[in-house]
């Protein structure tokens, strides 16, 4: 860690005595999440995740309102968000002060017309997903790299994205 006090808009000092904090419980490692959904009415959802809540909606093309991003476009966001803030992190700790930086995210699914029950073909899941880093940073292209490198191995969305993940699932009627 740097000894600079703040760095990237993180207090450098508390971050570090965090992660030892973090660090020294290993069932924290395992870092269990969960969350509710709530059908609103139509193809609108409220999703409650610790003490935050958002929207999902479905596009006025497929008979949403378009309040919100969908279920993928939240994938998607999730994905940005944790790479951006995986760099962050990254570069935080190594001492590198970040100018500017956006990552930029797309996608192309393998066939959508299976979740809409237009067709069974294929799969409905991601086939391609491209994240592009933009960066002004006080490092060089070949340390920007490995911190991006980094970034992607480390980020518990991409690793979830590429991942077999077992998927559990019960019913319960009432």
């Amino acid at each position: 860690m740097t000894d600079q006090k703040t760095l990237n808009g993180i207090d450098v000092p508390a971050l570090d005595a965090a992660l030892k904090t973090v660090g020294a419980q290993p069932a924290a490692a395992k870092a269990p999440k969960s969350s509710r959904v709530r059908w609103q009415s139509g193809l609108k959802f409220k999703v409650q995740v610790r003490n935050h809540a958002f929207l999902v909606d479905e596009p006025t093309h497929l008979t949403g309102d378009d309040t919100s991003p969908n279920s993928m476009e939240y994938v998607l966001g999730a994905y940005g968000a944790c790479l951006a803030t995986g760099f962050v992190l990254n570069a935080t700790k190594r001492g590198i002060h970040i100018e500017n930086m956006e990552v930029a995210v797309e996608s192309t699914q393998d066939n959508s017309f299976k979740f809409l029950g237009i067709n069974d073909e294929g799969h409905p899941g991601f086939d391609l997903v491209t994240a592009k880093l933009y960066v002004q940073a006080d490092a060089d292209e070949q340390t920007i790299k490995e911190l991006w490198d980094r970034t992607l191995d480390s980020s518990p969305v991409a690793n979830s994205l590429s991942r077999e993940v077992r998927l559990k699932s019960e019913v319960q009627v009432f």
